[in-house]
Formats: structure tokens, C-alpha cells, sequence
């Protein structure tokens, strides 16, 4: 249990560090207030990503993609869970992709958590 709880807390450590790593993609060209729109009734994409993109399967946020390649993506998956949403037109789905750029992340830094900060600094001393 102990063991576990540390591989929580080291992961909830590296993944700022790990985005930071990683260069965001373009900011998004579309209209957010109408992605949320087309998102939550139009396309019901909350239905599997949650209402935030953090909370379904998979994870929307943060969005990795590039606008081109979540629309090429949208239109054709590569996986079988994901609908094909072929005959939305292209400004729904770069508003919906708008949207999905403006959710800010919902995890806190681990540093803004005294208790995380507290075991993450202890264990670092140990090492």
C-alpha cells in the first residue's frame, strides 16, 4: 500500500515536468463558447470525455493535438471506441477543438499541495 502511494505521489510530481517538456500545439483558431455548445448537446462528446475532457475515457485535456490533426483525427479514428463524426462541418468540430484548448487542466501542482510537497521533499532528501 505504502509502495503504491509513493508511485502516486512521484507521478503526481513528474507530470508537470513532463508537459512542460513536451511544446504545446498552436493555439486553437475556433470560437470555445460554441465548442462548449457543439461538445455538450450538439455531439455529446461528454458522453465518454466528462464534461471537462478529464474525467472520461480517454482523457481530452491537455490536448496534445494540433487543430489539423484532432479534426483528420475526429473524422477517422484509429481506435474503435471513438465515433466517426464525418459530416459535422469543419468549423463545428475546430470550435469544438477551441473548447477543448480553453478547459484549464484540473490537477493541481503538486507543490501547491503542502501535504504532496511535504513527501515529495522528504523523499528527494532521502535519496
Amino acid at each position: 500500500m505504502k509502495s503504491a502511494f509513493v508511485v502516486i505521489v512521484v507521478v503526481l510530481a513528474t507530470v508537470p515536468a513532463l508537459m512542460a517538456q513536451t511544446p504545446a500545439p498552436p493555439p486553437a483558431t475556433g470560437d470555445a463558447k460554441r465548442g462548449q455548445e457543439l461538445f455538450e448537446k450538439t455531439y455529446r462528446c461528454y458522453a465518454c470525455h466528462g464534461y471537462d475532457g478529464q474525467t472520461g475515457s480517454p482523457r481530452l485535456v491537455p490536448m496534445m493535438r494540433a487543430q489539423d490533426a484532432f479534426v483528420a483525427y475526429v473524422r477517422k479514428p484509429s481506435t474503435a471506441g471513438m465515433p466517426k463524426f464525418v459530416d459535422p462541418p469543419e468549423k463545428d468540430l475546430i470550435d469544438v477543438y477551441a473548447y477543448i484548448r480553453s478547459i484549464p487542466l484540473a490537477a493541481p501542482q503538486a507543490d501547491s499541495i503542502p501535504l504532496l510537497k511535504g513527501i515529495i521533499d522528504r523523499r528527494a532528501k532521502s535519496n
